[in-house]
């Protein structure tokens, strides 16, 4: 059973209620009389975490599995609210209420929960993973980019941030005594908590000198009041703030740009050039290139195409059958795990080149690009036809 091994924390089961406003009110304070207790009770179950999911875009919620349907297959149960419409109730899967369920529309869904991080990560991961029409949303480094661009322009400079660096290197072997070494490699992950101005100051020199800090995997959205909204690269946000109404605010603000710009990059890929001659002989679809920003080591590229199609539940959701045309090169036939797109995929260590049909969801480029820059290259350079994707952000952002 997906998720039957997750531990439920007792502190975290939410009442029941009929309305989502009464839930809304009761992650607020308000709808219990003694609001310490509340306090108390979230700091024995945990801060109130909201997920980002994707579903499929029918165009409206009527075009599409009901949302009961799509929870069925991860195992989980849901229930309709009786006093709303697109607002539900989510139980684990060993029977307890621990989540609040919203369609923000008919392609984006917000789980609202009061589980430990442990506990709720773990649903969560494990309801994507084994569902079709479930994904994460997929924020890059230039994602965070255009929202750190937007924190500046809505902040006083004097206001504290925190941003986070971070890049694993999954696919390398450690240099030297390979048996003596075994099971070490090299992971950063940097996290500058300082006023905003400053930040904004230290933060691209510092990319410059050292390669993995410009994989960005977490951002704090400063709160109206005290506090701020830690967003994570996955589409996870953890309420810091004394409100969850400013929370829901900044929930809706990450939907409205990421909802952009996963639109711009499927116009751009719908209307770019049919693939080049040799790769789809132009008639199979539109091409997303990724460009790395020097070749992989031949270990380390060899380490990532067997892992990529050999795991089944890879990081990448990318299942297919690889052609090793040489040492260097690889030619794969491919499926996109969410929706079950098909996509053909030509990889060497300088790039990979993605000959998408038309129609494909805008999430399996955001997908690819930020799992990229976490565990193969930082400073990987994507182009979906003849636009460079970070530019295509920098157009929806304002």
């Amino acid at each position: 059973m997906v998720g039957g091994r997750v531990k439920i924390s007792k502190n975290a089961l939410l009442p029941h209620f009929e309305r989502q406003t009464d839930y809304f009110d009761y992650f607020s304070g308000s709808e219990v009389p003694d609001v310490q207790q509340l306090q108390d009770k979230r700091l024995k179950a945990g801060l109130q975490k909201t997920y980002l999911l994707e579903t499929v875009d029918g165009g409206s919620a009527e075009s599409r599995p009901s949302i009961a349907e799509i929870f069925q297959r991860s195992e989980i149960r849901v229930d309709g609210l009786t006093g709303d419409v697109g607002a539900y109730t989510l139980y684990a899967p060993t029977g307890e209420r621990v989540a609040v369920l919203e369609e923000i529309d008919s392609r984006y869904l917000a789980l609202y929960t009061l589980l430990p991080s442990m506990e709720s990560d773990k649903l969560v991961r494990e309801a994507v993973t084994a569902n079709p029409f479930l994904d994460h949303l997929w924020l890059s480094s230039q994602s965070f980019l255009a929202l750190w661009t937007q924190v500046l322009r809505d902040n006083n400079g004097k206001r504290y941030g925190k941003i986070t660096f971070e890049h694993e290197s999954i696919y390398e072997a450690p240099e030297g005594d390979e048996e003596y070494f075994q099971g070490e490699r090299r992971t950063s992950r940097f996290t500058m908590v300082d006023k905003l101005e400053v930040i904004s100051q230290k933060m691209d020199p510092l990319s410059q000198e050292y390669a993995p800090l410009a994989s960005i995997t977490q951002l704090r959205i400063p709160a109206q009041g005290r506090g701020g909204h830690d967003l994570y690269f996955d589409g996870k946000l953890t309420n810091r703030s004394s409100s969850f109404l400013d929370h829901r605010a900044t929930v809706r603000g990450v939907v409205d740009l990421y909802r952009a710009l996963t639109k711009r990059v499927e116009q751009q890929l719908w209307v770019s050039a049919s693939g080049p001659h040799g790769i789809a002989d132009g008639n199979f679809g539109s091409i997303a290139e990724i460009v790395f920003s020097k070749s992989l080591p031949e270990d380390v590229f060899k380490r990532w195409v067997i892992s990529l199609f050999n795991n089944r539940r890879n990081r990448f959701r990318i299942t297919g059958y690889p052609t090793w045309l040489s040492d260097k090169k690889v030619h794969a036939n491919a499926i996109d795990q969410h929706l079950w797109q098909p996509l053909v995929l030509e990889m060497t260590p300088e790039r990979v080149i993605a000959v998408l049909p038309h129609g494909t969801c805008g999430n399996s480029i955001n997908r690819l690009v930020s799992n990229i820059q976490r565990f193969v290259d930082p400073k990987v350079t994507a182009y979906i036809g003849d636009q460079e994707y970070g530019s295509l952000i920098q157009g929806v952002a304002v």
